[in-house]
């Protein structure tokens, strides 16, 4: 293959020559497509997406579940080179809507449901002009004012197929993904093509995946990856926008009963699988790694994961976010060799080296645009700042945003690469690994020259018995004059328990980072973000406390 074509599609179509009878994706019931059937279902949607008018360059709503037909619809679009735009299920209706109508797309492919969606809503999909159903029934279809597009699983494929595939630049737009949305609304992340292409190629390189790999895949995107890849993917039985409740035990006996070698996904998800594996005294022998990526995994989930894993599998905790992912990682060896003694001292939690073609630096923190790096200020090594990140995986934009994009992109006069601000505080350590200490918009500002870093400070209280986790917030005290905040630690239990407050306030005045903290506040269960359910969101969780300190005044 022409080593300047990177239309992660093709690659498809390599893997289905390689591999036509092998599976491809398994549904959890049992259904399953092989490579050559993927690569037929594929190309046969280029023509039936080209009769409905899906053309290149068209931006595409896309409302399409894990199911077999979630890669060929994603490839064909980017065989036409159509621009996929990924609106995550897991938002709010509200958010939802408002990524729609943001984006301005000129097509829709998606579920009936989608489809009714837009019938009660139609102020938000006003620049649809192409409309794609999924479903198998032509007359549903027509209700809903789309062309039907029957599943992959049920139609019967053509043996002379379309096999156009789009030859993209690496710069150009690829598809749009969304950000979590855990501080506001969510942000269209642009991604071209060449980071697509740099993406599966990293990921596969870093973690050695090999041929005959078994991947279950918790987040739906990660099956284009395996798809390119060639090697099956297993899609579980579980609603990826709600990854918190998924079921461990069913999880578990997927993963038992195909084998699985590798995964990936948010801790939340890793929670549930590990309590009911341990409760039940099981392991998984054939795992080689997990990654675990979202937010700060945890020592205790770790070295619980280290008891149910056989002795060559691994944890992996990679960094990065939809704007560049990925930037570091770091194995479960590494991390209790050397790293959680000093997490539980409070000095952060460890992601790891940058990987290949990756660049970071730490600033001193600042709210206001940087136009140039000429003008940021460099910290050394162990100064807590700003995290800044470029390489060829860091995207240049938001769709819509040029505002956001100017917050959040930095020009360099010595390449055309801009420097992307993560939004996280660090800083890099002697040996030039990296230490997430939390959200900028997290930190807790004391006084103008003081203040603290949650995600940094917060392992000092969850290592201590009985502690489920804690979130260190700030509130803005009646008595204070000036607008500083006030820490306050929240704790998740279903009850306030003074003995444990006790504890915690004591454990508090053990390090002159923490000695400020004077008030504990409970709450039953933190708000979490939409797409991991395990970032805390602290904003909210600000009010509660706000609120409350306001009600006993």
């Amino acid at each position: 293959m022409n080593s300047n074509f990177q239309n992660v599609s093709a690659l498809l179509r390599e893997q289905a020559k390689r591999w036509p009878k092998k599976s491809a994706t398994i549904l959890d019931n049992g259904k399953r497509l092989s490579f050559q059937e993927m690569e037929a279902a594929t190309c046969a949607n280029v023509l039936e997406f080209k009769n409905a008018g899906i053309k290149t360059g068209d931006r595409v709503a896309t409302f399409v579940r894990p199911s077999l037909d979630f890669v060929p619809v994603i490839f064909v679009l980017f065989r036409l080179g159509a621009v996929p735009v990924f609106i995550d299920p897991g938002m709010s209706v509200k958010n939802m809507l408002e990524c729609v109508r943001e984006s301005k797309c000129r097509a829709m492919v998606g579920i009936p449901l989608a489809f009714i969606l837009k019938k009660f809503k139609p102020q938000y999909f006003k620049d649809i002009e192409v409309s794609v159903c999924l479903s198998n029934s032509s007359f549903i279809a027509t209700v809903l004012g789309a062309t039907s597009l029957r599943p992959a699983s049920s139609k019967a494929l053509p043996n002379n197929v379309s096999e156009y595939i789009e030859s993209v630049e690496p710069s150009t737009l690829a598809a749009i993904l969304f950000t979590s949305g855990s501080t506001g609304i969510p942000k269209g992340v642009e991604v071209t093509h060449g980071i697509l292409w740099r993406q599966q190629k990293i990921l596969k390189e870093t973690f050695h995946i090999s041929d005959d790999e078994i991947d279950l895949v918790p987040f739906p995107l990660f099956a284009l990856f395996s798809a390119a890849w060639g090697i099956t993917s297993i899609i579980p039985a579980m609603n990826p926008a709600k990854p918190a409740k998924c079921s461990g035990q069913k999880l578990f006996e997927t993963m038992k009963k195909y084998k699985v070698t590798h995964t990936a996904g948010s801790p939340a998800i890793w929670n549930n699988v590990l309590e009911y594996t341990l409760s039940n005294s099981k392991t998984l022998p054939d795992l080689k790694r997990v990654l675990m990526a979202g937010a700060p995994v945890s020592e205790k989930l770790i070295r619980g994961w280290r008891k149910i894993l056989p002795e060559h599998g691994h944890v992996f905790t990679p960094y990065g976010a939809t704007e560049a992912l990925p930037l570091t990682y770091i194995s479960d060896s590494e991390l209790i060799a050397d790293c959680f003694a000093q997490t539980s001292l409070g000095k952060g939690t460890c992601v790891g080296k940058p990987l290949e073609g990756i660049i970071i630096k730490v600033l001193k923190i600042s709210d206001d645009p940087i136009e140039n790096i000429e003008d940021a200020v460099e910290l050394k090594a162990g100064i807590i700042g700003e995290i800044l990140v470029q390489g060829d995986i860091v995207t240049k934009k938001y769709f819509g945003r040029p505002k956001a994009t100017k917050l959040a992109k930095i020009q360099d006069p010595a390449n055309l690469n801009l420097w992307h601000r993560m939004g996280d505080l660090g800083y890099l350590d002697e040996q030039g690994r990296l230490w997430f200490c939390g959200r900028k918009d997290h930190r807790v500002q004391l006084t103008p020259s003081s203040e603290l870093y949650p995600a940094q400070l917060e392992p000092l209280f969850n290592q201590l018995e009985g502690i489920k986790r804690t979130a260190l917030v700030g509130i803005t005290h009646p008595s204070n004059q000036l607008p500083n905040r006030e820490p306050v630690l929240m704790v998740e239990a279903s009850k306030s328990n003074p003995q444990i407050e006790k504890l915690l306030l004591n454990k508090a005045l053990e390090n002159k980072s923490t000695e400020t903290i004077n008030m504990v506040m409970f709450v039953k269960k933190f708000p979490t973000d939409v797409r991991h359910n395990i970032k805390i969101n602290r904003q909210l969780l600000s009010l509660t406390a706000q609120n409350r300190l306001r009600e006993t005044k």
